[in-house]
């Protein structure tokens, strides 16, 4: 049913949340995973960080290279073919539009929220994005500790 299933990481426990259900859903149908970190261009303007943007940009590549290091590891050791993408860019954009075109996407798993809270409050929710505007089917997972009793929303 799924082929290439991408996962949007950003370091949140919801994204943690999503990668299992993604790895899971990737065993189930022998699916390729397409794990991808965006540096977000638009924080260096959100934060303020023009004082220093090449330490501040060249920080957040080497965590979104960590966070995806981890994830790939997991998802290899489960038996999963894994491509993992560092991108630079707008995440929305990027998830609900250039990657699933780019890579084949027949599906997206991610979180609900991600980590950072500021960025959701000026710019608005990337899941939220991603939902109305992505030509793939696309499912959104809950953190665990929710107290919502299903958590799982599959749109298309």
């Amino acid at each position: 049913m799924y082929q290439n299933i991408l996962v949007p990481l950003d370091g949140s426990r919801n994204a943690e949340v999503a990668l299992k259900e993604a790895i899971e859903l990737g065993k189930k149908f022998a699916a390729e995973l397409f794990i991808a970190s965006i540096v977000n261009e638009q924080q260096f303007v959100a934060y303020g960080s023009m004082a220093a943007p090449a330490q501040f940009y060249s920080d957040m590549r080497d965590r979104s290279q960590q966070i995806l290091n981890e994830a790939e590891a997991d998802a290899k050791a489960a038996g999963l073919k894994v491509t993992t993408i560092l991108a630079n860019g707008m995440p929305k954009r990027a998830i609900a539009e250039e990657l699933p075109e780019k890579y084949d996407i027949d599906l997206i798993v991610m979180g609900k929220s991600g980590v950072d809270a500021l960025s959701r409050i000026m710019l608005g929710s990337t899941t939220s994005y991603v939902v109305r505007h992505s030509m793939t089917k696309v499912l959104v997972v809950n953190d665990e500790a929710d107290d919502t009793e299903d958590n799982t929303t599959e749109v298309e």
